[in-house]
């Protein structure tokens, strides 16, 4: 009696089942990619305490801000009136001898009411320059013209 051949089916051709395949690459990768390690190893990061003292120190020049000072000119009847960092200030020469102890790094905001006169604001930007100081700005609108400095 002969054994039936269960590897072969009768009359038919042979198929490739293709799903289980496709299943079984699918884990095969899911596995790899959780198990891979994406962390860096330590040991070769260069780090001040594995490398020791053998480099000289390099201190950073910590960067100072520059100081910023606003000067407001107010106009009240015929006289005008200087305002140094919202505190007042006698007369023009007060302000010229704060302007000498400024740094030349400093930035001075000259701050005019719309109704100052040219000729004010000119002779402060001037005095600036003569001190050295060369980052002088004027404000877009103007909140000295209101009368009194801000608080």
């Amino acid at each position: 009696m002969r054994r039936p051949n269960r590897a072969r089916p009768s009359g038919g051709d042979a198929e490739l089942q293709m799903a289980p395949l496709i299943d079984a690459v699918f884990l095969l990768l899911t596995y790899f990619l959780f198990t891979i390690s994406l962390a860096t190893i330590e040991g070769l990061l260069p780090s001040e305490l594995a490398m020791g003292n053998q480099f000289e120190e390099k201190k950073i020049p910590i960067e100072e801000q520059k100081r910023e000072v606003i000067i407001r000119v107010v106009q009240t009847g015929e006289r005008v009136q200087f305002f140094i960092d919202d505190w007042p200030a006698s007369n023009f020469e007060s302000v010229a001898s704060h302007l000498e102890g400024l740094r030349p790094d400093s930035v001075v905001v000259i701050d005019a009411g719309p109704s100052v006169a040219y000729e004010h604001v000119i002779r402060l930007y001037n005095r600036c320059l003569k001190t050295g100081v060369q980052d002088v700005v004027f404000p877009l609108s103007s909140s000295a013209g209101k009368g009194a400095p801000r608080s």
